[in-house]
């Protein structure tokens, strides 16, 4: 019989093994769809528009301000070419004058927000009129692709161009898992 400790040690692997860990942000905030929009939220329960993008963001390690209007100042802006993990503006105020709410393009016209609309995370198709008639802009926070330095820069915790602190979450979690399993491993192994 293994001792008290080994099992606990190895029921915490498994957990960790089993909890299939979200590629990028676009597939955590998918994993969200349906948890209840709350004004003022900030998850992960419940949500508003950038109580969520805040919240997704952060579990890698990009450090997004609280509301809409200072996120939609972050990153690089890039019109309507839009790539799988931009963020996306909107203004309800008819003159489209002022950001009041944001979601994540995850890629094929489609965007996830926290809808006061709907009353929850949601998948919204960007043809629909109400999108169309408020789209302000989307702008970039993540690096568009591999081998730009920029993950480098985010290990490093440093401040890209748009003023957004990183750090190295998504690092230490895989290093703390593969340890985990590691130290698992040994403890399994009966003694001969």
């Amino acid at each position: 019989m293994l001792p008290r400790s080994v099992c606990v040690v190895l029921a915490a692997v498994v957990a960790l093994a089993e909890r299939t860990p979200a590629s990028d942000v676009v597939d955590l905030a998918a994993s969200l769809i349906g948890r209840p929009y709350v004004w003022g939220a900030e998850g992960p329960s419940a949500f508003d528009c950038s109580g969520l993008t805040q919240y997704v963001f952060r579990e890698f390690a990009v450090d997004l301000p609280r509301r809409a209007i200072n996120q939609s100042r972050v990153g690089q802006p890039i019109g309507r070419r839009m790539q799988r993990g931009d963020l996306i503006f909107f203004s309800s105020d008819t003159r489209r004058s002022l950001v009041t709410h944001v979601g994540i393009y995850e890629g094929s016209g489609r965007m996830i927000e926290a809808s006061k609309r709907h009353g929850r995370v949601r998948r919204s198709h960007l043809d629909d009129g109400y999108w169309v008639e408020r789209f302000m802009f989307a702008r970039r926070v993540l690096a568009a692709g591999p081998g730009e330095g920029s993950a480098r820069d985010r290990r490093a915790g440093r401040r890209d161009e748009g003023g957004v602190r990183t750090g190295r979450t998504a690092d230490v979690r895989r290093v703390a898992r593969r340890a985990l399993e590691e130290l698992a491993g040994v403890l399994i192994r009966r003694p001969r």
